[in-house]
């Protein structure tokens, strides 16, 4: 009887347990690009210079893609290329863990000396087995401000 007992409280608080797991791993991984967008915002206006974030697969320069999943990086951008001069890069974040798929609607956003971006720029986040509403989306607004995460079915 115990045994029945336990495998029934297995059965119940596996998928439980797993669903946290995900959810948890899916918001470490967008509040990691949250803190990105905010800190090219605040130093574009600290440094009174353009500062833009892009997707990087080698985490030294821009890789050009709409692909976030390899890493990304912020940079000064007073070339205005979408692409760090030497010397320029602020902070760099590897791969991430898992193989999500991060699809964002642009290669990079570029931060004005004012914290603007001038165009809404959001990116999307999606963990492998994805389930119930753990998809999540970065919204960035026109003037620079994260607009918000929000949760949306699985695709």
């Amino acid at each position: 009887m115990t045994l029945v007992i336990a495998s029934l409280v297995m059965t119940l608080a596996v998928p439980s347990m797993r669903d946290l797991l995900q959810n948890n791993r899916i918001t470490g991984q967008v509040n990691e690009m949250v803190t990105a967008f905010n800190l090219a915002r605040m130093e574009s206006i600290r440094r009174g210079e353009p500062v833009s974030v892009c997707a990087s697969a080698d985490q030294a320069g821009c890789s050009n893609a709409t692909d976030w999943a390899t890493g990304w990086i912020v940079f000064t951008d007073n070339n205005a290329g979408g692409n760090p001069a030497v010397g320029t890069l602020i902070r760099a974040w590897d791969q991430l863990p898992g193989n999500p798929t991060v699809n964002g609607a642009a290669s990079f956003v570029r931060y004005q000396s004012d914290g603007t971006t001038g165009t809404a720029f959001t990116v999307t986040h999606t963990i492998p087995d994805c389930t119930g509403m753990q998809q999540r989306t970065i919204g960035i607004t026109p003037g620079g401000r994260v607009g918000g995460v929000t949760r949306s079915a699985c695709p």
